[in-house]
């Protein structure tokens, strides 16, 4: 792997504008629109960037796929160039759907960006051979992309490196000053536009991948494939194999990360199956040419074990976005199958094309993931509440019903997702509408409030409520910096140490200039802590408190000394009648007497 020369870079610099012009553009763009907003710190204007940037990451897919389709029908440069015009239209609509100013951006429309910004992946990848070419030459495009991309990647991060330290060197031995900011802006146009012009510059042709068929898996790939990839995909798949023998012995359905876990070695397997699907033809090793034998017949059990895993949380929490991803990923995953068992032609242009379609379906319109999700957490939401008294007529209602805990965390959960992805408005009668943003609130409202079990710890969290407020020192000698809930008798650089004690109830002070250390005197915090622990919201177990340095501070007189213990951050917890201190940053101030 050889470094390319300065010359080279701008003779290819220049050949990628003329034949990706507005790829490159939405490139540099990028970039540019990214350093900027690591110079600004106006929360507004970094999102008013932000759907500029976003916007040109998308446009360099759908520009780069144009351009790879119309080279593939062999369009004249002026309908090319007319065509990546179009893209900047499509561009333009893009950025009026990306409003980043959104209150809910990340909840509703992030996922679809995501899913958008796949589907524009995989159309680079397919689009000069959706309608021709063989799978042959399909693979070795991909292939070039894939080894382009790797390969690209390395130059960037050993320019970067070369760059960074050459502009140490020069900070450190010429005293110029260079500030840590613009190692980041190296990197991001490095990443932006050279890793960029790199992959466009070796963006192959239909005639270049003809020409490459034979011998195009060289010592790299094979290594890759049959030493590293193919060992670690059957290691992945004998553990899942493991586990699903587990569930079978014991017969206790599996629950949350599994389906995910399914899902993302299966990814890692169909890399790998595309990254071998020839290379038994030119090594008939035993391994490689079983792997893909008999690839899709280990993944079928696999596919039957995501199903069984998302079935069940599906089953007692109702859809979400992420379970409605994980099941239609099952599908996907089955189709697959199903298409590479008993199809004579295993096309693998099936793997990338029918995801696109499936990225497309589960993200818009009324099946996607987001309204399916909605309506099944508002059936579950609705049945709860009507089995309490709390939903009539089609909108919710307060009342005096029991809730059992069960009832609560469906409700709460329902309530909570709902509020996120804009489903709670329509069940609320109109005058009551500024409910749906405040779960906390609506619940309230309700009258539903959690079952609280007798013997539940209950913790209050406090923090200060202005951090700049300043701290009174008058009267006092020494300030110490204190973590009350490490230990510091053994920290012999200082004489004076304070700790809490075991019980979380006293405060002590010990002299660390004599051996053994002793006890100088404990302090009561039981007024404090009685006084905290009234924040304690009701019917909760947990508690967020902002309070001011007055409230935060404690007058404690002992016989050897007066201390003002202030707490920065700390927790206390109650247990029954019982009040006791879990933790607390804190400044101790002391006058000696």
């Amino acid at each position: 792997m050889k470094l390319p020369s300065p010359g080279f870079l701008i003779t290819a610099f220049a050949q990628v504008l003329r034949r990706f012009p507005a790829a490159m553009l939405c490139a540099v763009a990028g970039a540019i629109t990214l350093i900027i907003m690591l110079d600004i710190n106006n929360i507004e204007s970094e999102t008013r960037l932000a759907r500029y940037m976003i916007t040109f990451i998308l446009g360099i897919s759908l520009q780069t796929a144009i351009v790879g389709f119309g080279e593939s029908r062999k369009w004249a440069p002026v309908k090319l160039l007319a065509a990546q015009g179009l893209g900047v239209l499509v561009l333009v609509g893009c950025w009026w759907w990306l409003d980043t100013s959104h209150k809910k951006f990340e909840d509703l429309i992030l996922p679809q960006y995501m899913a958008l910004l796949l589907v524009l992946h995989l159309a680079v990848a397919v689009a000069p051979y959706i309608k021709q070419g063989s799978v042959r030459e399909f693979w070795e495009y991909n292939r070039q992309l894939f080894a382009n991309l790797v390969i690209g990647a390395s130059f960037t991060l050993i320019l970067f490196a070369g760059l960074s330290i050459a502009a140490f060197a020069i900070d450190q031995l010429f005293g110029i000053h260079i500030r840590d900011e613009w190692y980041m802006r190296l990197f991001v146009m490095l990443g932006g536009v050279f890793n960029t012009a790199y992959f466009l510059h070796h963006f192959p042709r239909l005639d270049e991948a003809e020409q490459e068929e034979e011998g195009s898996y060289n010592w790299v790939f094979r290594t890759l494939c049959k030493f590293i990839l193919i060992p670690i995909v059957l290691l992945y798949f004998l553990i899942l194999y493991a586990f699903g023998a587990k569930i079978g012995l014991e017969w206790n359905l599996p629950q949350g990360w599994i389906g995910s876990l399914v899902i993302g070695f299966s990814v890692a397997g169909i890399f790998t199956y595309l990254l071998n699907f020839y290379l038994p033809e030119q090594d008939p090793n035993i391994l490689v040419v079983s792997f893909k034998r008999w690839f899709w017949w280990v993944l079928l059990p696999l596919t039957g074990l995501l199903f069984l895993a998302i079935g069940r949380r599906i089953s007692d929490y109702g859809v979400t976005e992420e379970r409605f991803i994980v099941a239609t990923l099952g599908v996907w995953l089955l189709l697959n199958c199903l298409y590479f068992l008993f199809s004579k032609t295993d096309n693998i242009k099936f793997i990338p094309i029918s995801l696109g379609i499936f990225a497309l379906a589960w993200s818009f319109g009324p099946l996607s993931a987001l309204n399916v999700s909605i309506r099944s957490q508002q059936r579950i939401l609705i049945t709860n509440l009507e089995r309490i008294e709390r939903f009539a007529s089609g909108s919710m209602k307060p009342g005096t019903k029991p809730v059992t805990d069960l009832e609560y965390q469906q409700i709460s959960s329902a309530a909570y997702y709902l509020s996120k992805k804009d489903g709670l408005k329509e069940l609320l009668p109109v005058t009551m509408d500024s409910l749906a943003n405040s779960p906390d609130q609506l619940l309230s409202w309700l009258k539903i409030l959690p079952v609280i079990a007798e013997d539940a710890i209950k913790t209050v969290n406090i923090s200060p409520k202005d951090y700049m407020e300043p701290m009174p020192v008058q009267g006092f000698d020494i300030a110490y910096r204190v973590d009350l809930s490490t230990p510091q008798v053994e920290n012999r650089e200082i004489h004076s140490v304070f700790e809490a004690s075991p019980d979380g109830m006293f405060l002590e002070w010990y002299d660390l200039s004599k051996t053994p250390y002793t006890l100088i005197e404990r302090f009561s915090l039981k007024p404090a802590l009685d006084r905290w622990a009234e924040k304690m919201e009701p019917n909760q177990t947990y508690t967020y408190t902002e309070l001011t340095i007055q409230d935060r501070s404690i007058l404690l007189t002992g016989t050897k000394g007066n201390i003002r213990l202030i707490v920065e951050n700390g927790q206390i917890e109650i247990e029954g009648d019982q009040v006791r201190l879990e933790s607390a940053n804190s400044w101790i101030l002391l006058k000696k007497k």
